[in-house]
């Protein structure tokens, strides 16, 4: 059932009750540790402050809501806003006695922690174009509402065998990465009915395994249907006993094709005959009640100009809507994160030339939509008066990265660290970035695959290996040439060896000139791969590396 305000209100008066017991010592650590992380709280590396992290669907935010980010961060969390790879926004160094406070002022403007993190369905990404690109099927925007606002007091959704991850693609460049989540959403129009086909089964980590097809098309009134059955499946065939295996992608290797398949259609079916018309009318109500924001200004066509460096990053940054004369800007985050002067001066700039509107994308940048292209110069002079107004934006100096080392227990490598490295020497001796083209570079410091390294056109792994000196030392090991979408989705292929920390940007400026130089017009990277092989970019890697492990 959809949540009420009195839902939320009640679920955070009872969550404050628990904070205030852990606080008194009336709970142990292992006693409050599902409390926490059932509202997103992390511990940090030190144990002692907090990292939050905030769920926004489809990375959808009003203008008011990134204002009343931006005061939390300053209030909260030394004024920096990190953007994830699930649409998600992190605030770091929070104290625990401020977590309830801070949770009513998210609450009082739409925006709830609830399934943030813990064994629950998580935050529900959509591509940051939907409704806006010219081609797509539909808008899949009110469907992420739907999924989300189902599922937050959902009697399943706190007992799951471990977490549980829905998208919703739009475009062709699949900016969800949709393979990778347990249930996927593909937009389609047949025979003039709107509906999704439907892959399911997908996870990272040490064991990558993407989505499968399950069913070629339903009608969009049935999304929560189906989404009820996967998830029904899930929270009864799903590992109990090992964490390392309760993803459901083991559930459907151990069942195989055929009958995972079957069985979620006779859930579908079963889910259809208890509750299937008081689902579709939910979900109709979500629909219907999900609105666009209206734009400011009236759409007008991009002005010409002389300034070169506006030109560029409106070729990089921008793209045309499919309402005339309107334009998103990507604004490119330097490892996704931005100030809390900067986040409120950009919700600001979506009220003055956008409409009030703004998204999180899950390469860890930020799009204002909605601004008519005569206004778009004067949106990136005041981009570049904040400094944020860097070209490039999905390019291959647009480096994803996890926290790595730097806030993760986990992590055996500052992955952060390693994406700066690389940007620089991208920089430096690559004089082609733009010509190159969309290039995404992911990186994890450890094997769980937060930085999404098994998806990157380049991916790379942190790793620790013993020296000559026989301490540890911190290396990469390398995919290359994978592929998200509905179709031909692939992981990436492994370059032999492990490189030392030094040696990785060079490794990875030999391989983009390679690319640049060697691929066929208009080839993309997974294909050049295909064409050349993994093992044609060992050697290229290796001749750049002085050390190779």
């Amino acid at each position: 059932m959809r949540p009420s305000d009195a839902d939320l209100k009640a679920a955070l008066k009872g969550h404050a009750s628990r904070v205030n017991r852990y606080i008194d010592g009336k709970l142990t650590d292992d006693q409050f540790r599902p409390i926490r992380l059932g509202y997103g709280l992390y511990y940090q590396l030190d144990h002692t402050s907090h990292m939050q992290r905030i769920k926004l669907p489809a990375g959808v935010m009003t203008a008011e809501q990134v204002d009343v980010l931006a005061d939390i961060a300053d209030d909260y969390g030394r004024g920096v806003i990190h953007v994830t790879t699930r649409q998600d926004v992190q605030i770091h160094w929070v104290g625990l006695d401020e977590v309830i406070p801070m949770y009513e002022r998210l609450h009082a403007v739409g925006i709830t922690t609830r399934g943030a993190c813990a064994d629950t369905v998580r935050n529900v990404t959509g591509c940051f174009h939907a409704g806006f690109l010219p081609g797509e099927p539909f808008d899949v925007t009110p469907y992420v509402f739907a999924a989300h606002e189902y599922f937050l007091f959902h009697p399943l959704n706190l007992t799951l065998p471990r977490k549980f991850k829905i998208s919703f693609t739009s475009c062709a460049y699949d900016c969800v990465q949709a393979p990778i989540n347990d249930i996927a959403y593909f937009p389609h129009q047949r025979d003039g009915k709107l509906g999704f086909a439907v892959h399911a089964g997908g996870g990272l980590g040490s064991q990558p395994f993407l989505a499968r097809p399950v069913l070629d098309f339903i009608p969009v009134e049935d999304t929560l249907i189906v989404a009820e059955a996967i998830v029904r499946l899930q929270h009864r065939l799903g590992e109990r006993k090992n964490r390392k295996r309760a993803r459901m992608k083991y559930v459907f290797q151990r069942m195989g094709e055929e009958k995972f398949i079957a069985e979620v259609q006779r859930l579908i079916a079963a889910v259809d005959k208890e509750q299937g018309a008081a689902l579709r009318a939910e979900l109709r109500e979500i629909v219907d009640s999900y609105k666009v924001n209206q734009p400011a200004h009236p759409g007008s066509p991009m002005s010409q100009t002389n300034d070169k460096d506006f030109a560029h990053w409106a070729r990089t940054n921008t793209f045309e809507q499919k309402q005339p004369g309107y334009y998103g800007a990507t604004v490119q985050l330097p490892l996704g994160d931005v100030t809390s002067a900067q986040f409120r001066a950009l919700g600001q700039l979506s009220r003055d030339r956008g409409a009030g509107e703004m998204r999180a994308a899950n390469d860890q940048n930020l799009m204002i939509p909605w601004i008519p292209g005569t206004l778009l110069a004067q949106v990136y002079r005041k981009l570049c008066e904040i400094g944020l107004g860097a070209a490039d934006a999905l390019h291959i100096t647009d480096v994803v990265s996890c926290p790595g080392a730097d806030y993760c227990s986990l992590a055996v490598s500052r992955s952060m660290g390693m994406a700066e490295a690389i940007h620089d020497s991208l920089v430096k001796h690559n004089g082609h970035i733009e010509e190159i083209g969309v290039f995404r570079i992911r990186i994890s410091g450890c094997p769980n695959s937060c930085g999404q390294h098994h998806v990157g056109d380049i991916g790379l792994t942190g790793l620790s290996l013993k020296g000559d000196d026989g301490q540890d030392h911190p290396h990469y090991s390398m995919l290359v040439g994978a592929r998200v979408g509905e179709d031909g989705a692939t992981i990436g292929k492994r370059v032999s060896g492990r490189f030392p920390v030094d040696e990785v940007p060079k490794v990875i400026t030999a391989l983009a000139e390679h690319y640049r130089t060697q691929r066929q017009p208009g080839e993309q990277f997974a294909d050049f791969v295909g064409r050349v092989g993994s093992d044609r970019l060992t050697e290229v890697a290796r001749k750049a590396a002085s050390i190779v492990r």
